[in-house]
C-alpha cells in the first residue's frame, strides 16, 4: 500500500472522530514519530510503498486512534518548548497553552539571576524542563503526588541531562520549603461535572488525578498554593498559574485578597483567559 492509499484508509476509519485536517496532521506526524520518516519527503513524496512492517504499524496506530487514544501516548512523547518530552497515561499531555505559559514567565525573568524556582503538579516536567532548559543557571525543583508521574519526570530529566530535582509533595498540604523567587503550577481545576462535556480521548486516557477537582470546590489547588506561595516567596517574588477560564477572575480575587499586586490575568492564542501571575509584596 502506498502513501496516497494510507492516508484515505485513515479518512474513512477516522471521519467519525476528526476533521480531515486533523485525520492529514495525524497522519503525518505518525509517518515523523512512530515510523521516523522526514516530515519534507513526506509531504513532496506522496506515493510511497510502505513495507510490510511499516504498513503493521500503521495500521496498529490507526486501531489505536480509533479508540480515541491520544497520538502522543502511541508515539511515546510530545514536543514541548523545544524539548522531547516523555509522556504515558500517567501524565498529562502538555498542551500548547503551557508552552504559552512558560513564555511569560520567562518574559517576566529575564534579566534575573540564580533565581529558585518550584513548579507544583508538575506531571511530565515539562514546565520545569523548559524553564531549566532557558536558564541553566536556575535552581529548578518539581512537586506531585503521583510516583509514577514523577519517575516520568525524572526520566525526561535525565534524556534532556537537565538538572531538576523532582519530590513527592501534596498541593494540598504544601508546607513551607525556604525562600524561592518562582512559584509557578499548571493544577488540577476541571469539575468533575465538566467531564461530559470532554472529549473521549482526554477523560478515556489521560489521568484524572491531575484534571479533576470537587465541583462544590473548584479552586481548592489554587487556594492552597497561594497560601504557600505566600509564606514562601521572597518579596517581590512571582507567582504564576495555569487558569480555568471561567474561574480566572474569581480565582484573581482570591490572589489579590492574600496581599499579591500586580494580579494580571493573560489570554492564550485562543483568546481565553488561561494564564496569571502576580507578585508577592506584603
Amino acid at each position: 500500500m502506498d502513501q496516497k492509499q494510507m492516508l484515505e484508509e485513515w479518512k474513512e476509519q477516522l471521519g467519525e472522530l476528526f476533521s480531515e485536517r486533523e485525520i492529514r496532521n495525524l497522519f503525518y506526524l505518525t509517518l515523523e514519530d512512530v515510523l521516523g520518516f522526514n516530515r519534507s519527503v513526506n509531504l513532496f513524496s506522496r506515493i510511497r510503498a510502505f513495507s510490510k512492517d511499516q504498513t503493521h504499524k500503521l495500521q496498529e496506530v490507526l486501531s489505536r486512534l480509533k479508540m480515541g487514544e491520544p497520538l502522543q501516548y502511541i508515539a511515546g512523547f510530545t514536543c514541548f518548548d523545544d524539548l522531547k518530552i516523555k509522556v504515558a497515561p500517567e501524565v498529562l499531555i502538555p498542551r500548547p497553552e503551557t508552552e504559552e505559559l512558560v513564555a511569560w514567565v520567562q518574559e517576566s525573568i529575564a534579566i534575573k539571576e540564580n533565581l529558585k524556582i518550584e513548579d507544583w503538579c508538575t506531571g511530565s516536567g515539562c514546565i520545569a524542563l523548559a524553564l531549566k532548559n532557558r536558564n541553566p543557571g536556575f535552581e529548578v525543583k518539581g512537586y506531585d503526588i503521583s510516583p509514577e508521574a514523577l519517575e516520568i519526570a525524572a526520566e525526561n530529566a535525565r534524556e534532556l541531562n537537565l538538572e531538576v530535582e523532582f519530590q513527592q509533595k501534596d498541593a494540598l498540604n504544601a508546607e513551607k520549603n525556604g525562600k524561592v523567587d518562582v512559584v509557578i503550577s499548571n493544577p488540577p481545576y476541571i469539575p468533575w461535572k465538566e467531564k461530559g462535556e470532554m472529549h473521549q480521548n482526554v477523560t478515556e486516557f489521560e489521568p484524572g488525578l491531575a484534571l479533576f477537582v470537587p465541583n462544590e470546590d473548584p479552586l481548592v489547588f489554587y487556594r492552597s498554593l497561594a497560601d504557600y506561595a505566600s509564606k514562601t516567596l521572597l518579596l517581590g517574588g512571582f507567582l504564576f498559574f495555569e487558569l480555568h477560564e471561567n474561574y480566572a477572575l474569581e480565582i484573581k480575587k482570591m490572589i489579590e485578597n492574600r496581599g499579591f499586586v500586580s494580579v494580571e490575568i493573560r489570554m492564550d492564542l485562543q483568546g481565553k483567559q488561561r494564564m496569571l501571575k502576580a507578585i508577592w509584596s506584603a
